[in-house]
């Protein structure tokens, strides 16, 4: 008889990656600076600031710097609401191969482990975007740097394909 979607699933002895350590700190760092770099330069702004770049770096459109709001608002709602998807039952989750109960932990652990490195690389991603608009608006500039940004994606796609073949090989 099988344990599956019972009390004794083995997914239910996985420990969430999210709940402490490096996989927490750091995010929740990265939203708090967001906000901190927002409310420190936010007086020393001009009134239009940067808010969108094209492919070369170069700002494409401008705005009011009250917009510059949204991107940290952003950061902590994807703080919550990816600890929150961790924190759900793996029933929510959607498993790239079939689950047995041989491989149910260890796929429930993969899946686990994404999410918090998704969400470090996104949380990080936006504080840098709003670290990038600050200092373009303060230096009269109108660029970030796209290898970081072009870095970070490479991040995030990168580790999508490394925990999609790490479950692959533990199915």
């Amino acid at each position: 008889m099988t344990t599956l979607f019972t009390t004794d699933d083995p997914r239910n002895a996985v420990p969430n990656p999210m709940n402490s350590g490096f996989y927490r700190t750091i995010p929740l760092a990265a939203v708090i600076l967001s906000f901190a770099v927002v409310s420190f330069y936010y007086g020393k702004l001009p009134e239009q600031i940067p808010l969108h770049f094209g492919p070369s770096g170069e700002a494409d459109n401008y705005g009011p710097k009250l917009l510059l709001w949204i991107l940290p608002i952003i950061n902590l709602a994807m703080f919550y609401l990816l600890g929150l998807s961790a924190k759900s039952s793996y029933k929510f989750f959607n498993y790239p191969v079939k689950i047995t109960e041989e491989n149910a932990a260890a796929q429930h652990r993969i899946a686990l482990e994404l999410v918090a490195v998704l969400r470090l690389l996104c949380c990080l991603l936006i504080a840098y975007l709003v670290y990038g608009i600050v200092l373009a608006a303060m230096s009269g500039g109108s660029s970030i740097n796209m290898w970081v940004m072009g870095g970070f994606l490479l991040a995030i796609f990168g580790s999508i394909i490394y925990f999609a073949r790490a479950a692959k090989m533990a199915a």
